[in-house]
């Protein structure tokens, strides 16, 4: 975070706490505040230009702020090493491009930010951060007036304007495309067979001698046992169990063929609904199972699959609608970057 030492006095009454909480909190938004969490820097380098994009010159503080969307704010605890600085520096410098041409295409297009937006969202930054005096404070550590606060939040609201209605609304996808390629690819939306499998686990520890081994099989044995005399699956479970459902009673849930072991696969898919295994060896250990349900394979209908197909559509389309007009304002435009 960049911080003018001769002014740490007046930070005092703010602590690190509340400008990690603002920095969060714009990081949720998709707001920008610059206040930076890269490695304290002079004054003057914050102010260095970066890149000019049709004249609009971005500065070390911009890319700050730029380099946060890319890595986790958590990872700028005490500052990032000049190599990582230098391996998400160019992805940084992009994003920079390209949140500023979307901007400037949206100014052209005549699109506004109800100021009442801007407002809401200040009013509640001051709120988060225990009132106007820290507020300000924060503006003043990181060298931010408050114009420029304001400004950076229409800046931040124009381009999600922009995005969604120049780019999310072009990749819509309607209705009768969902359906066409549901239809054309009903095979897709299959749901196999599905087994709700208990299990207990006597594991065998590799490099183990022939006698542990017999004593692992003869515990597998004891239990599997006082499973025929009617003792209840979960509580032999719990006392008897190696393995990590021990503590859901050995509830394996739901399982789909290629998630176990193939040869304790192999015999689960052998048992009827309700039916109890004998001991199934493994190079793992031994394993008693039962079959308590079994969902066959199911043709998923339209209904079930309409959310996902949509979803999985759009996706694809938005990335290249993106694509397509990132690279046609790339085009058009004057790009100058500056070297470090």
């Amino acid at each position: 975070m960049i911080i003018k030492m001769e002014k740490q006095n007046e930070l005092t009454m703010m602590s690190l706490g509340a400008l990690a909480r603002l920095i969060v909190f714009f990081a949720v938004t998709g707001s920008t505040l610059l206040l930076t969490c890269l490695s304290a820097r002079a004054d003057d380098e914050s102010n260095k230009p970066v890149v000019s994009i049709n004249g609009v010159v971005k500065t070390e503080r911009h890319l700050a702020n730029a380099m946060q969307k890319i890595v986790p704010a958590v990872s700028f605890h005490g500052g990032l090493s000049q190599e990582k600085l230098k391996k998400y520096r160019p992805e940084a410098i992009s994003s920079l491009v390209e949140d500023e041409l979307m901007f400037q295409r949206a100014e052209e297009l005549s699109m506004k930010v109800e100021s009442s937006k801007i407002k809401a969202l200040r009013e509640d930054t001051i709120k988060r951060l225990g009132g106007k005096r820290r507020f300000k404070a924060a503006l003043k550590a990181n060298g931010i007036s408050n114009r420029q606060y304001k400004e950076e939040i229409r800046h931040r609201f124009l381009v999600e304007k922009f995005i969604k209605e120049k780019i999310e609304q072009a990749a819509a996808v309607g209705d009768d495309e969902v359906r066409r390629h549901y239809e054309e690819n009903i095979s897709m939306y299959v749901r196999p067979e599905a087994r709700r499998v208990w299990h207990i686990f006597i594991k065998v520890p590799p490099l183990s001698s022939d006698e542990q081994i017999e004593a692992r099989r003869l515990r597998a044995e004891a239990v599997l046992e006082k499973l025929h005399n009617g003792e209840d699956f979960a509580a032999l479970a719990w006392d008897y169990s190696n393995g990590p459902y021990r503590v859901k009673g050995g509830d394996m849930g739901l399982l789909h063929e290629g998630r176990l072991d193939p040869k304790l696969e192999e015999e689960i898919s052998k048992l009827e609904e309700g039916q109890l295994s004998g001991i199934i060896r493994t190079i793992y250990g031994f394993h008693i199972a039962k079959v308590h349900k079994i969902l066959p394979e199911e043709q998923l209908s339209f209904e079930q699959m309409k959310g996902k197909i949509r979803d999985s559509l759009e996706k694809a389309r938005l990335e290249e609608v993106r694509e397509a007009v990132i690279s046609s304002l790339r085009e058009k435009a004057e790009i100058e970057v500056f070297e470090e």
